[in-house]
This record gives C-alpha cells, sequence and structure tokens, in this order.
C-alpha cells in the first residue's frame, strides 16, 4: 500500500514538472488587446476655406456698397443746404450731376456681380464640401442649416438687399467653426463664433435691431467665458485686450449708439485677429 502511494506521489509530481514549462509558455503569449485608435482628424478641407475667404468678399462688397450709399447721402444733404444763389450754370452742374450718378452705377454693378459670382462659388464648394463634412461626423441637422442658410443668403443677394446680405452672409459664416470642430484647426474654433457675435451686433445695430444686439452681446460673453480658459499663456496679452474691447462693445450697445457701436466692433475684431494669432501654433 505504501509502494502504491509512492508511486502515485511520484506520478503526480513528474506531472506537475511536466505542465511547468506549458503554464510558462502560456503566460508568455501575447495577450490580445485591442488596437488603439489612431484614427485622426482630418485638415481642414480647402473647400471650408474657400467658402470663409467667400462670405469675408460678400461682406466687404456690402461694406463698400454702404460706404457709396453713405458718400451720396452726405452730397445730397450739402446740395440740398446750398444757396440758390449759386445756381448759375445749374443747367451744367445738373449734366454733370448725372454723368457723376452714371459714372457711380457702374461700381455699384460690379460689386452686385461679384457678389452673385462668389455666392454662386459658395454653393460650389458646399457640394463638394457637404459629403466630406458628413463622412466626418457632422449631422444631418448641422448640413441642413449650411444649406438653408445659404439659400437665404441667395436669396438676399438676387434681391439686392444690403442690410440682409451682409446678415445672411455671416449666418453662413455662424457655421464655419460648426463644421471646422470635426477637423484639423490651427487655432481654437471658437475664436470664430466670437467673430460672428461681433459682426451680428455691428449689422444689426447699424438698422436698430438693439435686441438682437443685446442678445448678442450676452451669446458673446458666455462663449468667450468658455474659451478663455482653453487658450494657451501666450495668449494672455491678446485675452486681456479682448476683455477690454468686450467691455467697450457692451457699453456702446447698452447706449444704443449705432456709430459707437461699429467702432468698437472694429476693434474687437482687431483684438479677434490677435486671439487667433496667439493660440494658433498651440492648436
Amino acid at each position: 500500500m505504501k509502494n502504491y502511494h509512492k508511486i502515485l506521489y511520484f506520478l503526480l509530481i513528474v506531472v506537475v514538472i511536466f505542465q511547468l514549462p506549458a503554464c510558462k509558455n502560456n503566460q508568455k503569449k501575447p495577450v490580445p488587446q485591442k488596437k488603439p485608435n489612431t484614427t485622426q482628424k482630418m485638415s481642414t478641407p480647402k473647400e471650408l476655406t474657400k467658402i470663409e475667404n467667400d462670405i469675408d468678399t460678400i461682406i466687404k462688397e456690402c461694406q463698400k456698397l454702404q460706404e457709396s450709399q453713405k458718400s451720396e447721402t452726405d452730397k445730397l444733404s450739402v446740395s440740398a443746404l446750398a444757396p440758390q444763389n449759386q445756381q448759375q450754370g445749374g443747367k451744367s452742374t445738373s449734366k454733370g450731376g448725372n454723368k457723376q450718378k452714371q459714372q457711380k452705377e457702374p461700381p455699384e454693378k460690379k460689386s452686385w456681380s461679384t457678389i452673385d459670382k462668389t455666392v454662386k462659388d459658395i454653393h460650389t464648394n458646399w457640394n463638394v464640401l457637404s459629403p466630406i463634412a458628413a463622412k466626418a461626423g457632422a449631422s444631418t441637422d448641422l448640413l441642413n442649416n449650411v444649406s438653408t442658410a445659404i439659400n437665404t443668403l441667395t436669396t438676399k443677394s438676387t434681391n439686392k438687399l444690403l442690410n440682409d446680405t451682409m446678415i445672411a452672409a455671416n449666418n453662413v459664416y455662424k457655421y464655419i467653426p460648426e463644421i471646422e470642430n470635426y477637423f484639423k484647426t490651427t487655432s481654437p474654433p471658437d475664436i470664430k463664433k466670437l467673430r460672428f457675435y461681433n459682426r451680428d451686433i455691428d449689422f444689426n445695430s447699424s438698422i436698430g435691431k438693439w435686441d438682437v444686439a443685446k442678445k448678442d452681446i450676452n451669446d458673446l460673453k458666455a462663449i468667450w467665458k468658455t474659451l478663455k480658459v482653453k487658450l494657451p499663456k501666450d495668449a494672455k496679452t491678446a485675452s486681456d485686450k479682448f476683455d477690454s474691447g468686450l467691455s467697450e462693445l457692451e457699453k456702446a450697445v447698452q447706449a444704443k449708439d449705432s456709430t459707437i457701436t461699429k467702432i468698437k466692433s472694429n476693434v474687437l475684431e482687431s483684438d479677434i485677429k490677435s486671439l487667433e494669432k496667439a493660440s494658433g501654433s498651440k492648436k
């Protein structure tokens, strides 16, 4: 019986000895792991950059038209105040005035022609960009909102509604940072949200829509509060300038002074560019 137990123990020891290498081999086998998510955002599509540049072109052309209209209004005001004894050679002056008017019509037509062409370019680039943005993760709602905004811009510009065209162009710009979130960018997309609201304040205050301007100020402050803490230390100087500029713009809006509001809005645009420059290398 004792011999039987000894033999049994011996066999168990042998089995254990042979099992040890197998266990070691099992331990050495690499444990299957999930592949790391190496998916990276695509670079910003050139079509998105083109649309952004096209929006800037439309707004600048509209501003040219505004300046032209203001200049004409100022001239008419001066003419109305001129003494009647200066009407000598009136026929000649009238002809000269008509000639000047005719000469100023082509630049206006040229601006609207540029705007119309640029709007068509936006449609073309959006047609290319839309599926790219969808593939990158942009929602159907976002894509539909952009399409609607572009169509609204087309309607306003076709009808040559100057202020409405500027506002509509800016409303297309509103979605630029939303789409940029799905791509690699050189600066935080939210900085462009600051620009959207700053422009909207400028455009709406110029036509007396102070309720819109006041709401925009609140939205601008909310975005800035969130964005400010995310900026790199190198952007502190630009950040402080923006703080000051925003405070000044808010005062102008509260005072409902369209002239001062436009000036403060222009200053804030400069501050926004400084923010982009200061934070660009850190994105």
